[in-house]
């Protein structure tokens, strides 16, 4: 199964509610647990000295009722497609939001993060609230990112139609192959979408006939390779599932998997976090990171890095840096 534990992180928003019901689609195909988790505040450093512990008991059970409702509607959207019931396992911890959603998925091991790219801030001009920008930068699991405002999959029904971005890499392949395990058995298509890029030529002056002459046989050739590999990866998935391809030549890849995303009426979009000449040294490519950005429909980045090369970049990153005593004092205190 591609995923075994889902994360949502919630922060008692309603945009931040509309993850459930994509994190419930995921989980009814794959049998995952989902772990709901609520990160409360702790008060600030100045204000400590005059927390009251009432007041802080009262907002405890505020949470566990609100959080007991979500497990509750959960379970009745039904079962898993094995027949079980979705396991449901519920977090209230305290500090700041975006260093204990990454370190609840280290010490649970979480490998799938569904979480609205706006929260209880509310939608702004930027493309994700300061919570989930921070998430998506140090998380390092694979996540699915929705946008707020979509209609959420239905309680009866799970997606109908991935758009799987390729572009001729073993990590596409691996995520088309991700992709084919958790819709087997449902009644559901998949579109293989490879994009082959325009070449760029920047310069002042414009390019000459024999300049593009050469730019539209490297096209060509890219093109004719592009349609047998697709043909080739289709033929390879198609156990029990319908997969259908499709090629496109165009300046701006990414523009054009979200906007293909849009023509086609894909419920998903899927897309491995880095392309075939993104190294390791970000947490997400730049195609997938606009893609991100930009797509209306919801999208699930599948993390290919190596848990070595992951590492690497958590070390890196100032959140996995701080640690915030003064949550762990309250905590204790407050028990």
């Amino acid at each position: 199964m591609p995923f075994k534990r889902i994360l949502v992180p919630l922060d008692s928003s309603s945009l931040a509610e509309e993850a459930i019901a994509h994190a419930v689609a995921v989980a009814r195909d794959t049998a995952a647990e989902i772990h709901l988790l609520h990160v409360q505040k702790s008060p600030s450093r100045t204000d400590d000295h005059c927390a009251d512990p009432v007041d802080w008991r009262l907002r405890r059970a505020e949470l566990r009722s609100y959080m007991n409702r979500l497990s509750q509607n959960i379970s009745n959207t039904g079962h898993g497609a094995d027949g079980r019931e979705i396991t449901i396992t519920q977090a209230i911890v305290e500090g700041r939001p975006a260093e204990q959603i990454v370190e609840y998925c280290e010490h649970h091991d979480i490998d799938l993060i569904v979480l609205t790219a706006y929260g209880k801030g509310g939608v702004s001009r930027f493309d994700f609230g300061s919570t989930a920008h921070k998430v998506l930068s140090a998380a390092g699991r694979s996540c699915l990112i929705v946008r707020p405002g979509q209609a959420p999959v239905g309680a009866d029904t799970s997606y109908r139609k991935v758009l799987v971005s390729m572009d001729g890499s073993p990590r596409s392949e691996w995520v088309a192959c991700q992709v084919a395990s958790l819709m087997r058995g449902q009644k559901a298509e998949i579109l293989l979408l490879q994009v082959i890029a325009i070449p760029e030529m920047p310069r002042r002056m414009p390019i000459t006939r024999e300049e593009h002459a050469t730019r539209e046989k490297f096209v060509e050739c890219n093109r004719r390779a592009g349609e047998a590999y697709l043909e080739e990866i289709a033929r390879q998935l198609q156990n029990g599932i319908k997969v259908h391809s499709r090629l496109l030549v165009a300046q701006n890849v990414a523009e054009c998997v979200y906007a293909t995303a849009a023509e086609e009426g894909a419920d998903l979009i899927a897309i491995s976090a880095h392309d075939w000449q993104t190294g390791g040294q970000q947490g997400t490519g730049a195609i997938c990171q606009t893609v991100l950005c930009r797509s209306a429909r919801p999208v699930l980045v599948f993390q290919d890095l190596p848990e070595s090369q992951l590492q690497s970049l958590r070390s890196g990153a100032d959140v996995f840096k701080i640690k915030n005593s003064i949550n762990d004092h309250n905590s204790t205190a407050h028990q």
